[in-house]
């Protein structure tokens, strides 16, 4: 492993729903994933609306206010 880093601005998206509400792998994640030569953490967040999934993703990626992650 070289150490390298990959910087990243904000969490990304791996899965998400297509228009057919199937899940589908986002390519742009796939090339930063492909980048890093280190071992990675997913973490995946699911649970009913409004139960506090985006205040945990915010906390995690040290955010201070909310932002939609698409």
């Amino acid at each position: 492993m070289s150490g390298q880093t990959v910087p990243m601005k904000e969490p990304v998206c791996l899965i998400e729903n297509d228009s057919d509400g199937k899940l589908r792998v986002v390519r742009s994640a796939l090339d930063i994933l492909d980048q890093i030569d280190q071992h990675v953490v997913v973490v995946s967040v699911v649970g009913l609306y409004r139960t506090g999934k985006s205040y945990l993703m915010n906390k995690l990626a040290g955010e201070r206010k909310g932002k939609h992650i698409h």
